[in-house]
């Protein structure tokens, strides 16, 4: 069986800055108004596979995170990005900016794209909801405007 919780019906969407520096457009720091989909499978227990404020909840928590920061990729060979307790310096090609810790989300991947940000938060979710052993399969899907999303799918008995 599957669920399936829509991003835009349910309010589940960040607004947020980044920039791809190998990629001449998207090297430009910019922002996008996404949103988040999620879809699990699974064998329903009781009748139900999760409840879907469970799901919504743990969703909206992660995605707030993101809400308006500017999304900052923790280790890149593409970039170079230092933090101190005040500020965050990013650099590539001639390139710099400064913005404030306040004001910046260091996402754990080597850049901030959709692809990156889906398996992100695929791999978080599936870590907040693995006592749910019914459960086999999350797939989270990014939408950096209407019609174009990535999508990451994992199962959940892989580490």
């Amino acid at each position: 069986m599957m669920l399936r919780v829509e991003g835009t019906q349910n309010r589940i969407n960040f607004s947020a800055a980044h920039f791809i520096p190998s990629i001449e457009k998207c090297s430009r720091l910019h922002g996008h108004d996404y949103s988040v989909d999620l879809e699990l499978e699974g064998e329903p227990k009781e009748g139900i596979l999760i409840d879907y404020g469970i799901v919504k909840g743990a969703l909206r928590g992660l995605v707030d995170t993101f809400d308006h920061k500017t999304l900052l990729p923790e280790s890149s060979n593409l970039s170079k990005v230092t933090c101190n307790t005040k500020e965050c310096f990013v650099s590539y090609g001639e390139k710099q900016f400064r913005f404030p810790v306040s004001d910046v989300f260091m996402l754990e991947r080597p850049i901030t794209s959709s692809e990156m940000i889906a398996d992100y938060l695929a791999q978080e979710m599936r870590n907040k909801l693995k006592q749910y052993k019914n459960l086999s399969r999350i797939r989270i899907c990014v939408f950096e405007g209407p019609g174009q999303c990535t999508c990451q799918e994992l199962p959940f008995n892989a580490e």
